[in-house]
Protein backbone atom coordinates (compact mmCIF):
# COMPACT_ATOMS: atom_id res chain seq x y z
CA UNK A 1 0.00 0.00 0.00
CA UNK A 2 1.10 3.55 -0.59
CA UNK A 3 2.23 5.91 2.13
CA UNK A 4 -0.82 8.06 1.38
CA UNK A 5 -3.19 5.19 2.17
CA UNK A 6 -1.21 4.41 5.31
CA UNK A 7 -1.66 8.01 6.44
CA UNK A 8 -5.39 7.89 5.73
CA UNK A 9 -5.69 4.66 7.65
CA UNK A 10 -3.88 6.22 10.60
CA UNK A 11 -6.35 9.10 10.56
CA UNK A 12 -9.29 6.70 10.41
CA UNK A 13 -8.03 4.69 13.39
CA UNK A 14 -7.37 7.89 15.33
CA UNK A 15 -10.82 9.25 14.46
CA UNK A 16 -12.51 6.07 15.66
CA UNK A 17 -10.63 6.16 18.95
CA UNK A 18 -11.44 9.86 19.39
CA UNK A 19 -15.17 9.23 18.79
CA UNK A 20 -15.36 6.18 21.08
CA UNK A 21 -13.49 8.02 23.85
CA UNK A 22 -15.84 11.01 23.76
CA UNK A 23 -18.86 8.70 23.82
CA UNK A 24 -17.74 6.63 26.82
CA UNK A 25 -16.79 9.84 28.64
CA UNK A 26 -20.31 11.17 27.96
CA UNK A 27 -21.98 8.06 29.35
CA UNK A 28 -19.66 8.04 32.38
CA UNK A 29 -20.75 11.62 33.03
CA UNK A 30 -24.40 10.55 32.72
CA UNK A 31 -23.80 7.83 35.31
CA UNK A 32 -22.94 10.65 37.75
CA UNK A 33 -20.34 8.45 39.44
CA UNK A 34 -17.56 10.63 40.83
CA UNK A 35 -14.82 9.70 43.30
CA UNK A 36 -16.71 11.50 46.07
CA UNK A 37 -20.05 9.81 45.35
CA UNK A 38 -18.44 6.39 45.03
CA UNK A 39 -16.59 6.79 48.33
CA UNK A 40 -19.70 8.02 50.11
CA UNK A 41 -21.84 5.09 48.95
CA UNK A 42 -19.51 2.09 49.01
CA UNK A 43 -21.57 0.59 51.82
CA UNK A 44 -24.93 1.31 50.20
CA UNK A 45 -26.38 -1.85 48.71
CA UNK A 46 -28.78 0.07 46.47
CA UNK A 47 -25.95 1.77 44.55
CA UNK A 48 -25.21 -1.53 42.77
CA UNK A 49 -28.38 -0.94 40.77
CA UNK A 50 -26.53 1.45 38.45
CA UNK A 51 -25.26 -1.55 36.46
CA UNK A 52 -28.77 -2.00 35.06
CA UNK A 53 -28.96 1.56 33.73
CA UNK A 54 -28.69 2.76 30.13
CA UNK A 55 -25.69 5.05 30.85
CA UNK A 56 -23.75 2.10 32.27
CA UNK A 57 -24.52 0.01 29.19
CA UNK A 58 -23.37 2.87 26.95
CA UNK A 59 -20.18 3.35 28.95
CA UNK A 60 -19.31 -0.35 28.83
CA UNK A 61 -20.04 -0.60 25.10
CA UNK A 62 -17.91 2.34 23.95
CA UNK A 63 -15.13 1.79 26.49
CA UNK A 64 -14.80 -1.82 25.33
CA UNK A 65 -14.83 -0.60 21.71
CA UNK A 66 -12.01 1.80 22.55
CA UNK A 67 -9.88 -0.93 24.10
CA UNK A 68 -10.67 -3.28 21.23
CA UNK A 69 -9.59 -0.68 18.66
CA UNK A 70 -6.32 -0.12 20.52
CA UNK A 71 -5.43 -3.80 20.70
CA UNK A 72 -6.49 -4.45 17.09
CA UNK A 73 -4.35 -1.64 15.69
CA UNK A 74 -1.18 -2.57 17.57
CA UNK A 75 0.54 -4.15 14.55
CA UNK A 76 -1.49 -2.71 11.69
CA UNK A 77 0.94 0.09 10.90
CA UNK A 78 4.39 1.33 11.77
CA UNK A 79 4.93 1.47 15.51
CA UNK A 80 5.33 5.26 15.46
CA UNK A 81 2.15 5.78 13.48
CA UNK A 82 0.21 3.45 15.76
CA UNK A 83 1.30 5.38 18.84
CA UNK A 84 0.34 8.67 17.21
CA UNK A 85 -3.00 7.27 16.01
CA UNK A 86 -3.88 6.07 19.52
CA UNK A 87 -2.31 8.47 22.02
CA UNK A 88 -2.94 11.82 20.34
CA UNK A 89 -6.71 11.33 19.76
CA UNK A 90 -7.07 9.89 23.27
CA UNK A 91 -5.43 12.91 24.91
CA UNK A 92 -7.45 15.37 22.80
CA UNK A 93 -10.72 13.52 23.43
CA UNK A 94 -10.12 13.37 27.19
CA UNK A 95 -9.23 17.07 27.31
CA UNK A 96 -12.37 18.08 25.39
CA UNK A 97 -14.55 15.76 27.49
CA UNK A 98 -13.15 17.24 30.70
CA UNK A 99 -14.23 20.70 29.51
CA UNK A 100 -17.82 19.69 28.75
CA UNK A 101 -18.48 16.86 31.23
CA UNK A 102 -17.98 18.08 34.79
CA UNK A 103 -18.44 14.71 36.50
CA UNK A 104 -16.03 13.05 34.10
CA UNK A 105 -13.47 15.78 34.84
CA UNK A 106 -13.40 14.80 38.52
CA UNK A 107 -11.53 11.63 37.56
CA UNK A 108 -8.53 13.66 36.36
CA UNK A 109 -5.99 11.84 38.64
CA UNK A 110 -6.80 8.69 36.69
CA UNK A 111 -5.71 10.24 33.37
CA UNK A 112 -2.00 9.44 33.83
CA UNK A 113 -2.79 5.78 34.50
CA UNK A 114 -5.05 5.60 31.45
CA UNK A 115 -2.49 7.20 29.14
CA UNK A 116 0.22 4.98 30.59
CA UNK A 117 -1.84 1.82 30.03
CA UNK A 118 -2.12 2.43 26.28
CA UNK A 119 1.51 1.55 25.38
CA UNK A 120 1.24 -1.54 27.56
CA UNK A 121 -1.91 -2.64 25.73
CA UNK A 122 -0.25 -2.09 22.36
CA UNK A 123 2.95 -3.95 23.22
CA UNK A 124 1.18 -6.77 25.06
CA UNK A 125 -1.19 -7.53 22.20
CA UNK A 126 1.68 -7.21 19.71
CA UNK A 127 3.92 -9.65 21.59
CA UNK A 128 1.11 -12.12 22.28
CA UNK A 129 0.55 -12.45 18.54
CA UNK A 130 4.14 -13.58 18.24
CA UNK A 131 3.96 -16.05 21.11
CA UNK A 132 0.51 -17.65 20.84
CA UNK A 133 -0.33 -20.55 18.51
CA UNK A 134 -4.10 -21.03 18.92
CA UNK A 135 -6.88 -18.41 18.78
CA UNK A 136 -4.15 -15.85 18.36
CA UNK A 137 -6.20 -12.72 17.68
CA UNK A 138 -8.84 -13.31 20.36
CA UNK A 139 -6.33 -14.22 23.06
CA UNK A 140 -3.94 -11.40 22.19
CA UNK A 141 -6.79 -8.87 22.32
CA UNK A 142 -7.90 -10.33 25.63
CA UNK A 143 -4.38 -10.09 27.06
CA UNK A 144 -3.92 -6.52 25.85
CA UNK A 145 -7.23 -5.38 27.35
CA UNK A 146 -6.44 -7.25 30.57
CA UNK A 147 -3.11 -5.49 30.98
CA UNK A 148 -4.70 -2.09 30.41
CA UNK A 149 -7.55 -2.73 32.85
CA UNK A 150 -5.10 -3.90 35.51
CA UNK A 151 -3.26 -0.59 35.31
CA UNK A 152 -6.57 1.28 35.34
CA UNK A 153 -7.70 -0.66 38.40
CA UNK A 154 -4.56 0.41 40.24
CA UNK A 155 -5.27 3.94 39.06
CA UNK A 156 -8.82 3.81 40.43
CA UNK A 157 -7.48 2.64 43.80
CA UNK A 158 -4.87 5.43 43.92
CA UNK A 159 -7.39 8.06 42.77
CA UNK A 160 -9.94 7.07 45.40
CA UNK A 161 -7.26 6.98 48.09
CA UNK A 162 -5.99 10.45 47.15
CA UNK A 163 -9.53 11.84 47.23
CA UNK A 164 -10.53 10.01 50.44
CA UNK A 165 -7.49 10.79 52.60
CA UNK A 166 -8.23 14.52 53.20
CA UNK A 167 -11.88 13.78 54.06
CA UNK A 168 -11.39 10.62 56.10
CA UNK A 169 -13.30 11.98 59.12
CA UNK A 170 -16.28 13.07 57.04
CA UNK A 171 -16.47 9.78 55.16
CA UNK A 172 -16.28 7.78 58.36
CA UNK A 173 -19.02 9.82 60.02
CA UNK A 174 -21.29 9.23 57.03
CA UNK A 175 -20.54 5.51 57.21
CA UNK A 176 -21.19 5.48 60.95
CA UNK A 177 -24.44 7.38 60.55
CA UNK A 178 -25.66 5.04 57.81
CA UNK A 179 -24.75 2.00 59.88
CA UNK A 180 -26.00 3.02 63.34
CA UNK A 181 -28.78 5.51 62.63
CA UNK A 182 -31.04 2.97 60.98
CA UNK A 183 -30.39 3.65 57.27
CA UNK A 184 -28.85 0.28 56.63
CA UNK A 185 -31.56 -1.37 58.69
CA UNK A 186 -34.23 0.44 56.72
CA UNK A 187 -32.68 -0.69 53.45
CA UNK A 188 -32.84 -4.28 54.66
CA UNK A 189 -36.49 -3.71 55.79
CA UNK A 190 -35.86 -5.12 59.26
CA UNK A 191 -39.10 -3.59 60.57
CA UNK A 192 -41.20 -5.68 58.20
CA UNK A 193 -39.17 -8.80 58.96
CA UNK A 194 -39.64 -8.30 62.72
CA UNK A 195 -43.38 -7.63 62.40
CA UNK A 196 -43.88 -10.69 60.19
CA UNK A 197 -41.99 -12.83 62.69
CA UNK A 198 -44.14 -11.64 65.61
CA UNK A 199 -47.43 -12.12 63.73
CA UNK A 200 -46.44 -15.54 62.43
CA UNK A 201 -45.44 -16.68 65.93
CA UNK A 202 -48.73 -15.51 67.43
CA UNK A 203 -50.79 -17.07 64.62
CA UNK A 204 -49.05 -20.43 64.90
CA UNK A 205 -49.52 -20.44 68.68
CA UNK A 206 -53.24 -19.70 68.38
CA UNK A 207 -53.75 -22.30 65.66
CA UNK A 208 -51.92 -24.89 67.73
CA UNK A 209 -54.22 -24.17 70.70
CA UNK A 210 -57.53 -23.93 68.84
CA UNK A 211 -56.91 -27.07 66.78
CA UNK A 212 -55.84 -29.22 69.73
CA UNK A 213 -58.01 -32.09 70.99
CA UNK A 214 -58.47 -30.42 74.38
CA UNK A 215 -59.79 -27.24 72.80
CA UNK A 216 -62.11 -29.32 70.62
CA UNK A 217 -63.69 -30.70 73.80
CA UNK A 218 -64.24 -27.14 75.03
CA UNK A 219 -66.20 -26.34 71.87
CA UNK A 220 -68.69 -29.02 72.85
CA UNK A 221 -69.36 -27.44 76.23
CA UNK A 222 -72.49 -25.34 76.71
CA UNK A 223 -71.31 -23.46 79.77
CA UNK A 224 -71.40 -19.69 79.13
CA UNK A 225 -67.88 -19.00 80.44
CA UNK A 226 -66.39 -21.77 78.30
CA UNK A 227 -68.34 -20.57 75.26
CA UNK A 228 -67.09 -17.02 75.79
CA UNK A 229 -63.49 -18.27 76.04
CA UNK A 230 -63.81 -20.26 72.80
CA UNK A 231 -65.33 -17.25 71.03
CA UNK A 232 -62.55 -15.00 72.32
CA UNK A 233 -59.85 -17.35 70.99
CA UNK A 234 -61.52 -17.51 67.56
CA UNK A 235 -61.84 -13.72 67.41
CA UNK A 236 -58.23 -13.30 68.47
CA UNK A 237 -57.10 -15.56 65.62
CA UNK A 238 -59.12 -13.50 63.15
CA UNK A 239 -57.61 -10.31 64.52
CA UNK A 240 -54.08 -11.62 64.16
CA UNK A 241 -54.79 -12.42 60.50
CA UNK A 242 -56.18 -8.95 59.74
CA UNK A 243 -54.33 -6.11 58.01
CA UNK A 244 -55.21 -3.67 60.80
CA UNK A 245 -53.36 -5.81 63.32
CA UNK A 246 -50.33 -6.04 61.00
CA UNK A 247 -50.24 -2.24 60.69
CA UNK A 248 -50.45 -1.93 64.48
CA UNK A 249 -47.50 -4.29 65.00
CA UNK A 250 -45.46 -2.40 62.37
CA UNK A 251 -46.07 0.86 64.23
CA UNK A 252 -45.07 -0.66 67.55
CA UNK A 253 -41.86 -2.12 66.11
CA UNK A 254 -40.98 1.26 64.57
CA UNK A 255 -41.59 3.07 67.86
CA UNK A 256 -39.41 0.60 69.73
CA UNK A 257 -36.63 1.02 67.17
CA UNK A 258 -36.74 4.82 67.46
CA UNK A 259 -36.36 4.54 71.23
CA UNK A 260 -33.06 2.67 70.92
CA UNK A 261 -30.14 4.77 72.11
CA UNK A 262 -27.84 4.28 69.15
CA UNK A 263 -25.16 6.52 70.63
CA UNK A 264 -24.81 4.35 73.72
CA UNK A 265 -24.62 1.25 71.53
CA UNK A 266 -21.93 2.93 69.43
CA UNK A 267 -19.94 3.88 72.51
CA UNK A 268 -20.14 0.31 73.75
CA UNK A 269 -18.93 -1.03 70.40
CA UNK A 270 -16.02 1.40 70.38
CA UNK A 271 -14.92 0.14 73.79
CA UNK A 272 -15.34 -3.59 73.23
CA UNK A 273 -14.61 -4.28 69.54
CA UNK A 274 -10.84 -4.71 68.93
CA UNK A 275 -9.42 -2.66 66.10
CA UNK A 276 -12.30 -0.22 66.01
CA UNK A 277 -9.94 2.73 66.41
CA UNK A 278 -7.88 1.54 63.44
CA UNK A 279 -11.07 1.29 61.38
CA UNK A 280 -11.84 4.92 62.17
CA UNK A 281 -8.29 6.05 61.37
CA UNK A 282 -7.82 4.13 58.14
CA UNK A 283 -11.35 4.20 56.81
CA UNK A 284 -10.12 6.17 53.77
CA UNK A 285 -8.05 3.17 52.66
CA UNK A 286 -10.92 0.74 53.25
CA UNK A 287 -13.35 2.92 51.27
CA UNK A 288 -10.86 3.29 48.41
CA UNK A 289 -10.26 -0.48 48.32
CA UNK A 290 -13.99 -1.25 48.28
CA UNK A 291 -14.56 1.25 45.47
CA UNK A 292 -11.76 -0.25 43.37
CA UNK A 293 -13.23 -3.72 43.89
CA UNK A 294 -16.40 -2.55 42.12
CA UNK A 295 -14.29 -1.45 39.14
CA UNK A 296 -12.33 -4.71 39.03
CA UNK A 297 -15.56 -6.74 39.05
CA UNK A 298 -17.04 -4.76 36.16
CA UNK A 299 -13.74 -4.83 34.26
CA UNK A 300 -13.12 -8.56 34.69
CA UNK A 301 -16.58 -9.91 33.95
CA UNK A 302 -18.00 -7.33 31.50
CA UNK A 303 -15.52 -4.93 29.89
CA UNK A 304 -12.58 -7.29 29.30
CA UNK A 305 -14.52 -10.03 27.42
CA UNK A 306 -16.30 -7.44 25.28
CA UNK A 307 -13.00 -5.70 24.46
CA UNK A 308 -11.51 -9.04 23.35
CA UNK A 309 -14.47 -9.72 21.04
CA UNK A 310 -14.43 -6.20 19.57
CA UNK A 311 -10.65 -6.37 19.16
CA UNK A 312 -10.93 -9.63 17.23
CA UNK A 313 -13.60 -8.28 14.88
CA UNK A 314 -11.76 -5.00 14.29
CA UNK A 315 -8.48 -6.80 13.63
CA UNK A 316 -9.97 -8.42 10.53
CA UNK A 317 -11.63 -5.17 9.46
CA UNK A 318 -8.52 -2.98 9.65
CA UNK A 319 -6.25 -3.79 6.66
CA UNK A 320 -2.58 -4.54 7.26
CA UNK A 321 0.39 -2.83 5.61
CA UNK A 322 2.97 -4.80 3.64
CA UNK A 323 5.33 -4.46 6.58
CA UNK A 324 2.75 -5.81 8.99
CA UNK A 325 3.46 -8.78 11.19
CA UNK A 326 2.79 -12.28 9.96
CA UNK A 327 0.89 -14.48 12.35
CA UNK A 328 2.79 -17.05 14.40
CA UNK A 329 6.34 -16.50 13.15
CA UNK A 330 8.93 -18.63 14.85
CA UNK A 331 10.84 -16.89 17.63
CA UNK A 332 14.07 -17.33 15.67
CA UNK A 333 12.79 -15.44 12.63
CA UNK A 334 10.73 -12.69 14.34
CA UNK A 335 12.67 -9.47 14.73
CA UNK A 336 11.59 -5.99 15.85
CA UNK A 337 12.23 -3.08 13.52
CA UNK A 338 11.95 0.64 13.98
CA UNK A 339 8.62 0.67 12.19
CA UNK A 340 6.61 -2.35 13.25
CA UNK A 341 7.38 -6.05 13.16
CA UNK A 342 8.38 -8.18 10.19
CA UNK A 343 9.50 -11.72 9.62
CA UNK A 344 12.74 -12.37 7.86
CA UNK A 345 14.76 -15.44 7.13
CA UNK A 346 17.83 -15.73 9.31
CA UNK A 347 20.86 -14.31 7.58
CA UNK A 348 24.52 -14.93 8.25
CA UNK A 349 27.43 -12.93 6.93
CA UNK A 350 29.90 -15.75 7.64
CA UNK A 351 30.96 -17.78 4.56
CA UNK A 352 29.77 -21.32 4.32
CA UNK A 353 32.65 -23.60 5.33
CA UNK A 354 33.82 -26.32 2.98
CA UNK A 355 35.27 -29.61 4.02
CA UNK A 356 37.81 -31.91 2.38
CA UNK A 357 37.78 -35.57 3.22
CA UNK A 358 41.01 -36.70 4.82
CA UNK A 359 41.87 -40.29 5.55
CA UNK A 360 42.56 -40.80 9.20
CA UNK A 361 44.77 -43.85 8.64
CA UNK A 362 47.00 -44.61 5.65
CA UNK A 363 46.09 -47.57 3.60
CA UNK A 364 48.32 -50.59 4.02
Amino acid sequence: MSIEWGSRKTLLMGGAIFLFTVLWAFFLDQLAITPDSLLANVGNIQTIGFIFSVPFAGFVLFFALTLGTITASSDKDERGRVYVAVLVPTIIACAISALFFSKFAQWYPLALFYFGSIPLMLETSRMKRLELKNFVILRSSFSGAQRGLQILGIGVLVTLAVVALPQNQTLYEKFEEALFQGKVIQQLDVQKITADFLITTQRNTLIQVTESDSFGLLRQKTDSEVTNFVTLMDQTLETVNSQEYRNKINTQVKDQQNQIDTQSILNQIQKTVPGYGALREYYWAIAAFMGSILFFLAATFIIQPLAAVFGTVLYFIIPSETYGMEQNPSPETASPTTGGWKTTAPESSAPTPTYTHVEEFPKE
